[in-house]
């Protein structure tokens, strides 16, 4: 099995990133799964704007999806799981996982579009599995979660599974408790 890590945790002592190690040891260290890290805050990301965005689509239209431009989709599509670990920031996660996400969407490696307009399956990934930390508690409904069921849904990847600790601020909770608690629920 291939795997991918995208790793948004951009503080070092990150509470998340110790989520996410407790996952892969449990998950994937001793079972033949060939993991590959991606620390998305090294890479060199920009958003894309109206000439980075007539680029791509004119590369989608040729098929010319071979280049370096495209080496994060190509290696996302690719993966028969991905691990992505993000903290919670501003009710979202960081903008550098937003414009990663930007450039992972490309027609043509990820998925594609169908004859109905719907999107085709070209990722190979089973399951996504994002992993958040946060200071407070995430809303039942958020909108986090939600726009990660819309990108599943846009690469027909069938399983998305959440894991969070929160509430590692709030005066009198034990963060280090809250945490074991989470890796245990792992």
């Amino acid at each position: 099995m291939n795997a991918l890590f995208v790793n948004a945790c951009v503080r070092d002592g990150s509470r998340t990133k110790r989520l996410c190690d407790a996952y892969m040891r449990k998950y994937w260290l001793g079972r033949g799964v060939d993991a590959q890290e991606l620390e998305i805050c090294k890479e060199p990301l920009v958003p894309l704007d109206e000439e980075g965005l007539f680029r791509r689509d004119n590369d989608i239209a040729s098929g010319a999806l071979s280049g370096e431009d495209y080496r994060l989709a190509r290696g996302f599509a690719k993966a028969d799981e991905i691990l992505i670990g993000a903290p919670y920031w501003d009710c979202s996660f960081p903008a550098v996982l937003k414009v990663y996400l930007e450039r992972v969407c490309v027609n043509g490696i990820a998925f594609r579009y169908g004859e109905d307009g719907r999107p085709v399956k070209l990722c190979a990934a089973k399951r996504l599995v994002y992993i958040t930390t946060a200071g407070g508690y995430l809303p039942a409904e958020n909108s986090l979660e939600l726009y990660l069921r819309e990108l599943c849904g846009l690469f027909c990847i069938p399983e998305l599974r959440f894991i969070k600790a929160e509430g590692l601020d709030i005066r009198g909770n034990d963060p280090d408790e809250l945490l074991r608690e989470a890796i245990e629920g792992i």
